[in-house]
């Protein structure tokens, strides 16, 4: 079964209720006022089955005065059925609805003309076709199909039915992906026994009973209880579903219209989002830079004001570019529609398509900014997923972060990544954390200037420590997890920028160079060392050998980083040969006896127990050996 919402436009007291009765039986109006005034006030909902197609349908206000209300349901829609009544044509909230239903980007409709009924001069039910025929002139319903019916005596009604479903196709399909679950919330009320009830169209993604879920903007975890489709309790609930479902652990004060439930994760609340803005064409006014208005997207609303990227006015019929900064935090998506209508006097004058939630505070005219924009609205949804990876790789954000940011399914995604790494575009880290290829060049330039300031100063050194060098990336990129920042640190050496070495980084192509009188020191010094075997001098008193001491600790420090020398601890070097032999007469002697005691080490290696307790000792700090008791065992 396949699942559609047909929503209904049109201007008050044209039939919209009673057309709904006739398709399905179920009068739309349940509150007493709707009743009393004859006109919908609130959203309705009714549904119906029509072949292989689970219908539901939505039921709008048509006064202007509940515009709001209207806008708050409209969005999710897949088809309309844009109304007319015969007997009085096409009137302003006719046009108001369509201009709305065009801003909303829906893609299908029926012309439904009521009132059959009432009406007999043919040459005035031309005339109102002829009106509806230059309203939709140019727009997704110039060449929609049109019927006449009578709720009154349900005349082509049946032929209406099977119109909506020869109007249906898989284009308007929604996906089903559970990870992009959204339901914007429309009604809030509790039920004795159950607690908290909301209902909402499912605008896309599943739900299942049992599955945890998040109320977007607030944040508020909570369990789906029960669900109900078409008043009937199910399991599971997919995308183009009117779904009712009762939530654990909220009050209904917890919860409001304008809420959105959503998979964790999957929405960003946002104060701020960059926008294509579009005004129609038929308002008598001007948006000026930092106009107030009231913004409309799925069930939500809010105030906010409209920053101008590319212009100080912007005139009716006019597509532009802006920055809607909001009073409140609200829960929208990349390519969600939405309405604007002017703060005071209450009009309804345009709206457009989300680019970006979450953006950065632009500054206006900024050719950068404007190009970006533009890519976000027209571009290939690969170009937009490299730009936008690369607008967030100092964050370091997965790829699920980046399937809703682009409002895209896992599988989705993957592939795109899949083509934009091969393209070397783009690495993933740790399998699941996408940066730009930009974001590791300019890493790589930060690492290039940090290694030959240390170069320049430490001539004698192989390269700066490999723990210092990462703090230094860390603290610049804000990078606190340390295997992330081992792997970012691969990653530059393989551009081929940077060398890691056993406890060093350098320069790629970097080697020390050392002058005839430096290479006379060297060899003096490892002298020293060779000859002193076990019984080490300390780093001062080779220094003290000396006359220029500071190129002598160089020299030192270099040795110990090329391996010819074995730091034991700060007072101490052993030569690396000495320090291998000294280590495999301690294994041999263990696995003879199982165990060595400090006064066999020194007599196997015919030293002072001095120097035989340093050696020990940082075998036992390397995890090499390990004291039991007064013996020491190998780990």
């Amino acid at each position: 079964m396949k699942n559609i919402i047909v929503g209904t436009a049109g201007h008050v007291d044209h039939g919209k209720t009673c057309l709904i009765k006739a398709l399905t039986g179920m009068d739309t109006d349940r509150l007493k006022e709707e009743k009393k005034r004859g006109i919908t006030i609130e959203n309705g909902f009714a549904d119906m089955i029509c072949g292989d197609y689970n219908i539901s349908i939505i039921d709008v206000p048509g006064h202007e005065k509940f515009i709001k209300n209207m806008l708050a349901g409209i969005g999710g829609i897949d088809l309309v059925l844009l109304v007319v009544g015969l007997d009085e044509g096409v009137m302003p909230q006719t046009v108001e609805h369509f201009n709305i239903l065009k801003m909303l980007n829906i893609r299908k409709g029926i012309i439904v003309f009521t009132k059959r009924d009432l009406v007999d001069d043919e040459e005035w039910i031309e005339l109102v076709k002829e009106d509806a025929k230059s309203l939709v002139e140019g727009t997704f319903m110039e060449d929609a199909p049109s019927i006449e019916v009578s709720a009154y005596d349900n005349f082509n009604i049946e032929e209406l039915k099977q119109l909506i479903v020869e109007n249906i196709d898989d284009s308007i399909l929604k996906s089903d992906a559970k990870e992009l679950f959204r339901l914007p919330v429309d009604r809030v009320f509790t039920i004795d026994g159950f607690g908290t009830v909301i209902t909402g169209t499912l605008m896309e993604g599943t739900i299942r009973q049992g599955d945890d879920i998040t109320v977007y903007p607030d944040g508020k975890v909570t369990k789906v209880r029960n669900l109900q489709v078409h008043n009937e309790t199910v399991d599971t609930a997919f995308a183009g579903q009117r779904t009712a479902i009762n939530l654990a652990g909220l009050k209904k004060e917890d919860i409001q219209r304008g809420s959105v439930l959503a998979a964790k994760d999957s929405l960003e609340p946002t104060m701020m989002v960059d926008v294509r803005m579009e005004l129609f064409d038929d308002i008598d006014r001007s948006v000026v830079n930092n106009s107030r208005v009231h913004f409309y997207c799925g069930s939500s609303q809010a105030l906010g004001k409209v920053v101008l990227m590319d212009r100080d006015t912007a005139e009716k019929g006019e597509v532009c570019y802006a920055q809607i900064r909001l009073e409140e935090a609200v829960a929208v998506k990349k390519d969600d529609r939405f309405i604007i209508r002017f703060y005071s006097p209450l009009i309804t004058i345009g709206g457009g398509k989300v680019l970006e939630v979450s953006p950065s505070k632009h500054k206006r005219f900024d050719e950068n900014v404007i190009k970006a924009m533009e890519l976000k609205d027209k571009g290939d949804i690969k170009d937009i997923a490299e730009l936008v990876i690369k607008e967030k790789s100092k964050y370091l954000f997965t790829k699920s972060y980046f399937a809703a940011k682009l409002r895209l399914g896992i599988g989705e995604l993957d592939k795109i990544l899949e083509i934009l790494k091969e393209e070397d575009r783009i690495s993933i880290i740790r399998r699941d954390y996408v940066v730009h290829s930009d974001y590791i060049k300019e890493i790589c330039e930060f690492s290039c200037n940090v290694l030959k300031d240390y170069h320049d100063k430490n001539s004698l050194s192989e390269g700066i420590n490999k723990e210092e060098f990462k703090s230094k990336i860390s603290q610049k990129f804000r990078i606190f997890d340390s295997k992330m920042a081992d792997e970012i640190i691969s990653l530059a050496e393989r551009q081929g920028s940077i060398k890691i070495n056993a406890k060093s980084v350098s320069l790629a192509g970097f080697s020390v160079s050392y002058s005839p009188a430096m290479e006379a020191m060297k060899e003096r010094i490892i002298k020293i060392y060779k000859d002193s075997r076990y019984e080490m001098p300390t780093v001062d008193e080779v220094l003290q050998t000396e006359k220029d001491q500071i190129n002598a600790r160089h020299i030192i420090d270099a040795l110990i980083n090329c391996g010819e020398l074995v730091r034991l601890n700060y007072q101490y070097c052993i030569d690396k040969e000495a320090f291998d032999n000294a280590l495999d007469k301690l294994k041999d002697k263990v696995r003879q006896n199982g165990r060595i005691t400090l006064a066999e080490f020194r007599d196997i290696i015919g030293t002072s127990r001095k120097y035989a307790m340093e050696i020990l000792d940082y075998l036992d700090n390397q995890k090499i050996t390990q004291k039991v008791d007064d013996a020491r065992i190998l780990i």
